[in-house]
Order: structure tokens, then sequence, then C-alpha cells
């Protein structure tokens, strides 16, 4: 058709209101970055100048709604390996007897399915048995081709600093960041808290999923720390920050706040072991040091081996404690109670908004057997599981700090399920996900005096084992004892069966 007929055509469609019904195919463009689109609720302008109210929420977004979502799956302390055992390439020792990486890893293998799957490795990685232990009760050590089992099930970060990165000396952390730095080549994407020198230690992580940038520090009890000045003449030791010395804990805070990126993670581990509340002092250096001084977005805690409560703060997040995600070097926690007895997954779903990363749900699963075979707490028990976190989340409202103890609703599958106000007008995965999300009913009377009796006190061990004697460990459960909810916790003499 000749140019100038085919422009009488269409102009003529135009007047006579057919136009837009025109299929045109635009000119490929780069997509539009979230940062570039109009705020939700502004107006737009047509093409003949009318204005026309934009969607409810990411009005001009090109982006598919679940590339947009950012997934982080949190698990507790992962180690593989009894103490004191030998290291096997083939799998785990737990009192001699050898169990295979994928029998171990089978009951959580379906839950690793975030974009970032984050676990606290607490254990020296090493193909090494000449390696020096320390001496004390509890050393854990793990062969490489475990951890490159653990990336293949889906893992791509871990949390290096915690009081067992050391447990053989400065030569097994030097191991461990060797054997870490190789393992980027199948998939390992960072792996934050231990370094040789007090730089790498301290650096924030980078790690880049589905174009946001995610920042990653971690900070760890346990070690000899890392000298702060050069002058100390340790600079090149290999080791990590601490966060009982005031000096670490804000550098690492600090230098991650001073990261660019959509969202800024930080690891600590910290704390007394067993309790399943943190002590003042950690709740004003996490939640308002870190939270709301600091503008971190996500705070996750370890070293209790037990779950803590989960808090909301102006649209950040706390984990205070996952306890146990699959070790087998620790006992068995089925003794300890409802308020302690299982360990705790977490999925935290992200939305990319405005060059950030904002978070929308949170899905909570508890878990069972962590000391072998772990898999989820299912149904009833499960959702048991959930009215601890509920219980425990009422001691963390603090509307003057802009907290609330986050509530879950159980799920029939035994997961809790949180969204935020809003989430359920998400597009995508979240949408679907929150789709006539209620906050929770109160549990029946008798579940929450149950609970309430459990959670009601801290347990503590009232003496260590010896090295290489993992049996009286297993004795030590019948001799904890309860003492007051509101007895000081921080810096106890006590010392944990589970080791120091």
């Amino acid at each position: 058709m000749r140019p100038a007929l085919k422009a009488f055509l269409v102009a003529a469609l135009v007047l006579s209101g057919i136009g837009p019904a025109m299929a045109v195919e635009p000119p490929a463009t780069a997509a539009v970055e979230v940062a570039n689109a109009p705020a939700a609720g502004a107006a737009t302008i047509d093409a003949v100048g009318t204005p026309v109210p934009a969607p409810a929420a990411h009005p001009s977004d090109p982006t598919p709604p679940d590339d947009r979502i950012v997934t982080i799956v949190f698990g507790g302390d992962l180690g593989l390996g009894g103490s004191n055992q030998p290291v096997l390439s083939s799998g785990a020792l737990r009192h001699g007897k050898r169990q295979g990486w994928s029998e171990l890893t089978a009951g959580i293998a379906p839950l690793i399915d975030g974009d970032i799957n984050f676990a606290n490795l607490e254990t020296v990685v090493t193909e090494r048995n000449d390696l020096r232990a320390n001496p004390k009760a509890f050393n854990f050590k793990s062969h490489p081709a475990g951890v490159r089992h653990l990336i293949d099930r889906g893992f791509n970060v871990f949390s290096l600093a915690n009081n067992h990165a050391l447990d053989y000396g400065e030569a097994g952390a030097r191991e461990t960041v060797r054997h870490l730095e190789s393992l980027a080549d199948y998939g390992l994407k960072a792996w934050p808290g231990l370094g040789v020198g007090r730089e790498q230690a301290a650096r924030p992580a980078d790690v880049t999923v589905k174009g946001a940038r995610v920042r990653i520090s971690a900070i760890g009890i346990g070690g000899h720390g890392l000298a702060e000045r050069k002058a100390d003449g340790d600079q090149q030791r290999a080791g990590m920050l601490n966060y009982n010395r005031t000096g670490d804990y804000y550098e690492t805070i600090d230098r991650l706040a001073d990261a660019e990126g959509d969202l800024r993670i930080l690891s600590v581990h910290y704390g007394a072991e067993l309790q399943v509340r943190a002590a003042r002092t950690d709740v004003s250096k996490l939640r308002d040091e870190a939270l709301r001084g600091a503008g971190i977005d996500i705070v996750v805690g370890h070293h209790a081996h037990v779950p803590a409560g989960v808090q909301i703060v102006d649209g950040s997040l706390i984990l205070y404690g996952l306890g146990n995600l699959l070790h087998p070097g620790m006992q068995d926690m089925a003794g300890f109670g409802i308020c302690r007895d299982y360990g705790l997954l977490v999925r935290v779903h992200t939305v990319r908004e405005q060059r950030r990363l904002a978070i929308r749900a949170v899905e909570v699963v508890p878990l069972t057997d962590m000391h072998i075979f772990t898999r989820p707490l299912e149904g009833e028990a499960g959702r048991q599981r959930v009215e601890v976190l509920n219980h425990l989340a009422a001691e963390l409202d603090a509307p003057d700090a802009l907290a609330s103890g986050v509530r879950f609703a159980p799920q029939p599958d035994g997961r809790g399920l949180y969204c935020m106000p809003g989430a359920d007008r998400e597009p995508g995965r979240i949408g679907l996900l929150c789709k006539g999300w209620e906050s929770p009913k109160r549990p029946s009377a008798e579940l929450s005096r149950r609970i309430a009796s459990s959670c009601g006190g801290s347990v503590v061990a009232r003496s260590r084992v010896g090295p290489d004697d993992e049996r009286r460990a297993g004795q030590e459960r019948a001799r904890v004892s309860r003492h007051r909810p509101d007895a000081p916790v921080g810096g106890s003499v006590l010392s944990s069966f589970f080791g120091w």
C-alpha cells in the first residue's frame, strides 16, 4: 500500500473512533526500572491529554509480577558432623555412625526454594583430620563435600560468624575461608562474617538477584577476635569480629548501613543458649541500634538453639532466634517442652519498590528432628509451635519504638503466615499467598496454659560436659532448671551442654 493512501486510511479510522482498536507493535525498548514508575495512585495522561487514574499498585512496571518478588529463606544453626568426629567425603558421623548427605537433607530439600537461601554454618569446613581441636567440650568440623551438597540443595548464602568458627584455631578458620572461596564456582553467592584480616571479616557481602542488590553482614561471639589497629600486629589473622566488643559491633552495622543496596541483612550470633527471650541489652542493640538507628532491614539471630519471637519494627524485621536447622552435633530437642523442642525455617517475601525491597509477607515453618533428619512439623503439631511464637510476640509489642510482635495465622499444613497490610493486593505469588489472610484467633485455654508453662522460665544447663563425651551430653538434659523470666541472661557464667 502506498504511503499516502495508508496515512489517509489511518486518519479516517482515528476520526471514526476505530483507531484505538488497532494493534501496533511498539519498538523494542529496555525495561523501565521500578524507580522510574509513578507513585501508586498518581494520575497518568493518555495520548489525547485526558487524565486517567493509575492502577492502585505498581502502575507502569513492565516487569512480570513474580520477577519483582525476592524471597529469602532463613535457616538456623547448620553443621555436618558430630563433636570431635572425623570428616568424611561421603557423609556425616554422629556417634560414629555415618549418615549420607542426601539422607540428612531429604526432609528439608523441598523447603529450600527462595532466591536467597541462608543458614548459619556453625562449623569449620575442612577435609583434614589432623587439625588440633580447641580444649573445650564441643568442636565441629564438616567436609567440604557436604557443604557442596548443601549448595546443590539450594543454599547459596552462609553466615560464618559464630562460636564454632574457630573450633580448630586459626588454621581451621583459614581452611573454612579457602574452601568457601572455591565453592563460589558451584553456586555459593556469599559467606559473610569470617575472613583473613579484619577488612575481609567485616566486609558486607554483595548478592544480586532479579536485579536487586542485597547486602549481608555477620558478626558472632567466641574466639580471640581481630585486632582493631594495624599496630596490634595481627591484621592478617583469620577470624571474625566480636558482637560483645562495642567497637566491632558498631563497625559491622555502620559498614552495612553505608553499603549501597536494596536490602540489608545482619546475621548475629549472640546471647545465651536455650533462651527464648532476648536480653534487654540485646533488644536495644538489635532493635534500636541496628534497625531503627542504622536502617538495617532484617536482623536474623542465632546461638540459642531454640526459636525466639519475631518482631516488625516500622516495616523492618527481627528474627530473634531460629534454633537449629540441621546439625548432627546437637542433641535431640524433643525433651525440652513445647516452647523449645523445635527449630524454625522462615521465608521472607519482599517486593521491589522504589529502588528497595519491601517486606510484604513472612512464613514460618516449624521443624523437628534437627539433630539428624530434619523435617517440617505438620498439621496440629506445627500449629501449636506457631502459637508458641504468637505467645512470645506479646512481649515484643513496643509502640514507643514502632515495634510489634508478629502474630502468625496457623495454616492447615502446620506453617504460620503473616501478611503486611495491603499484601493481598500485590500481584503474583504474594497476592495469592495473602488472599483472605486474617489475624489469628486466640488458641484454646488449655493450649495457652501449656505454652505459658513451658515458656515461663529460662532453661539453663548447670554444668558442662567433658570433651569427646557426647553420651554425657544426652544425660545433661535431666539437669536443667528454671529461673525467673526477668532474671538477666546476658553474660551468664552458666555453660551450655551444646558447647560455648
